[in-house]
C-alpha cells in the first residue's frame, strides 16, 4: 500500500509580509543546511520586513528549501498562502491549491 502526502497549509496569507518572519522563526543553521537554504537568507528573514534584501531572501528560500521527511521531499510554494508541497503534486496557479498531476 502506497501512502499518499498531501500538501501542508504552513501559513496562511492573513499574515502578509510577516509569513517569512513567521516560518523562519525557529530555524537555526543547522536546519538551513539540511533544507539547503543560505543561513544568511534566514538570519534577514529573522530580522522582518524592513531588512533590505527581505524579500530577496525569502525568495532565495523559497527557490531552494528541499525538507525531507520520511524518504518524502517537500518544497515551499507561495502564492498568497504558504504551503509544503510533497513530490508529485503541482501548483494550480489559476486556482492557488496544489493539485495531483493527471
Amino acid at each position: 500500500m502506497t501512502i499518499k502526502h498531501e500538501p501542508n497549509l504552513v501559513l496562511l496569507d492573513t499574515h502578509g509580509v510577516y509569513i517569512p518572519m513567521l516560518y523562519c522563526a525557529d530555524a537555526d543553521e543547522h536546519w538551513a543546511n539540511c533544507v539547503g537554504v543560505d543561513y544568511n537568507d534566514v538570519l534577514i528573514c529573522q530580522e522582518g520586513p524592513d531588512h533590505d534584501n527581505y524579500w530577496e531572501a525569502w525568495q532565495n528560500i523559497l527557490n531552494n528549501a528541499n525538507i525531507v521527511s520520511d524518504g518524502v521531499t517537500w518544497r515551499l510554494h507561495q502564492d498568497g498562502d504558504l504551503w509544503e508541497i510533497p513530490d508529485g503534486y503541482e501548483f494550480d496557479n489559476e486556482c492557488g491549491i496544489p493539485i495531483t498531476p493527471v
